[in-house]
């Protein structure tokens, strides 16, 4: 229930509290007086747009604020889902900020306007013009029907299933576009795989072959070099050791002479050993080498085939190649597991589809047990709220099987005649503005007394009503206050009269403004409006009496 309704600032109201009680309230003025003001307001705190023209002065920001006791709505859940702090209360605020931005909060904690919407849409109903328009919607006439079935939870599940399956059949399809794209390259993508994975390439192996088929095509010079090395150190009359071994003998014999002919001499020892080590290895090398021509023909055939790869894959180096290739097998094994997920999401379809299937037909059910029972009762509230020959039929019928929309896979219908002789016919299409306003709260009164319903406001669904249909009408509000809290915008002095709190929104002129103000009645002074709402400006002694009747039943 709200607890309290705070503005400021917003249109004609420049601040005001409104206090509602538990059960019935009632809301009157003269047109014009601001009554929709009120109800801007609170949609402000449901998620409605608004925007700087909602400002009484546009140097301070708007702000509207509703308190809420949410104990019975059973949100707990809700709450810790959305990260919001709950103690069985809540309080929604909006702000509207000089330049036209906008702040929601509940619970002093920032939310998105859907947060907001879904907040209101679980704690409060309005009933509008604007809602009985719902009324000829389908979606809607089926809410109404599997409210009154008692089908509401079943329908959550089915609804958390269906927009699973939803999402898995567009899962599905997307995937199934992507892999036929991939299909076409399938072929493509294997042959190129093959060649590479036909050679066998490996890390570094280019720059190895390289290099030793560039020692194997100089064999010969390589031999050639090396023995000339042996000769012209070791071997040839007057070689380059036996000429430095007569140098060292010769410093020898001068080292009592020149004090530094024994370093020189020790020095040309070590070249000389060093120029021995060279032949030696030298000789050893040229022995050791042999001219391979079949070696040859090996490491060519290996590196043209590289060649050619490097050449169709345009690239420069191996390393490239082997990352294509790992590419190739990634994006292969990418279609193979395109594949088998295909197979497991058909499946996961397959066995959502006959859970759906159940749920739907046991929602079906539920609804084609009901439709009678809706009826009758329906009849029954349609002429008592005046219109005598009333007749009210829901029309259900299933459609294909697996043919599911949000509600399973049956259709409503809500069919009306208003008189006698007159066939049935779409609600929307044949009932007057009227008549569909006391459907709606025949509806809602009806529900009301099976199903804990938030907070209902009702705006002007009174209009062009009198006599015994507005005190029938304003029964069924006081019967329906019994269970829920209700507050009624209204211009009839029946319900007026018949609420527990009684608000009056009138416009007062400060200084160079007009300002809307909300005000709780006293006895004395709800007396004098019902009293005004019966006679009009010049209140009669008689409509005093008479208003004094009504607040006395």
């Amino acid at each position: 229930m709200i607890r309290s309704i705070n503005i400021s600032n917003y249109a004609l109201i420049e601040r005001t509290e409104m206090l509602p009680s538990e059960g019935f309230n009632v809301i009157t003025g003269e047109t014009g007086a601001g009554k929709s003001i009120l109800l801007g307001a609170i949609g402000l705190t449901l998620g409605q747009r608004a925007d700087v023209s909602v400002l009484k002065d546009n140097t301070k920001k708007c702000v509207v604020e509703v308190y809420y006791n949410v104990e019975d709505y059973g949100m707990t859940g809700w709450f810790e889902e959305n990260g919001l702090d709950y103690d069985g209360n809540a309080i929604v605020r909006r702000e509207i900020s000089v330049d036209g931005k906008s702040r929601a909060f509940i619970n002093d904690t920032p939310v998105n306007i859907k947060l907001l919407k879904d907040f209101g849409n679980a704690v409060i109903d309005i009933h509008s013009q604007h809602q009985s328009l719902l009324l000829g919607r389908p979606e809607y006439q089926i809410e109404l029907l599997d409210a009154f079935a008692g089908n509401t939870n079943l329908v959550a599940v089915f609804r958390e299933k269906y927009e699973m399956w939803r999402r898995k059949k567009s899962e599905l399809e997307v995937l199934k576009k992507k892999s036929e794209e991939i299909d076409k390259e399938k072929d493509y993508l294997n042959f190129r795989l093959a060649q590479l994975d036909s050679a066998a390439l490996k890390e570094g192996e280019k720059e190895k072959l390289e290099e030793e088929l560039n020692f194997l095509s100089n064999t010969e010079t390589i031999m050639a070099t090396f023995n000339k090395t042996v000769f012209k150190l070791r071997d040839e009359e007057g070689a380059v050791i036996d000429t430095l071994k007569g140098l060292r003998n010769a410093l020898g014999d001068l080292k009592n002479v020149v004090k530094e002919a024994n370093d020189y001499e020790s020095r040309l020892e070590s070249i000389i050993i060093d120029l021995k080590d060279i032949s030696n290895e030298a000789e050893y090398k040229a022995d050791a080498l042999e001219y391979n021509p079949r070696r040859i023909e090996e490491i060519n055939g290996r590196l043209n085939v590289i060649y050619e790869l490097l050449y169709k894959f345009k690239k420069e180096e191996v390393e490239e190649l082997l990352e294509i290739r790992q590419n190739l097998s990634d994006k292969l094994y990418g279609i193979q597991n395109a594949d088998e997920k295909l197979i497991e999401l058909g499946e996961e379809i397959l066995n959502l589809e006959k859970e759906m299937d159940k749920d739907a037909k046991m929602m079906h059910e539920k609804r084609e047990s009901s439709c009678e029972g809706l009826r009758e009762i329906m009849k029954k509230l349609l002429v008592e709220l005046g219109i005598k020959h009333a007749e009210f039929v829901v029309d259900l019928h299933e459609t294909d099987k697996f043919n599911f929309n949000e509600n399973g896979t049956d259709e409503v219908k809500f069919m009306f005649a208003a008189n006698k002789n007159q066939p049935l016919g779409d609600l929307s299409k044949v009932a007057s503005g009227g008549e569909i306003s006391r459907v709606m709260l025949a509806l809602k009164y009806m529900l009301s007394r099976s199903k804990h319903l938030p907070v209902i406001i009702f705006d002007e669904i009174d209009t062009g009503l009198s006599g015994e249909v507005a005190h029938k009408m304003a029964k069924m509000m006081r019967e329906m206050a019994d269970n829920m809290q209700v507050i009624s915008i209204t211009h009839l002095p029946q319900i007026a009269s018949l609420g527990d709190t009684h608000f009056k929104v009138y416009k007062e002129d400060i200084g160079d403004q007009t300002i809307s103000i909300i005000k709780k009645l006293t006895h004395a002074e709800r007396v004098d409006e019902i009293a005004a709402m019966i006679s009009g400006d010049k209140i009669s002694k008689s409509a005093i009496e008479t208003a004094e009747n009504l607040l006395k039943h």
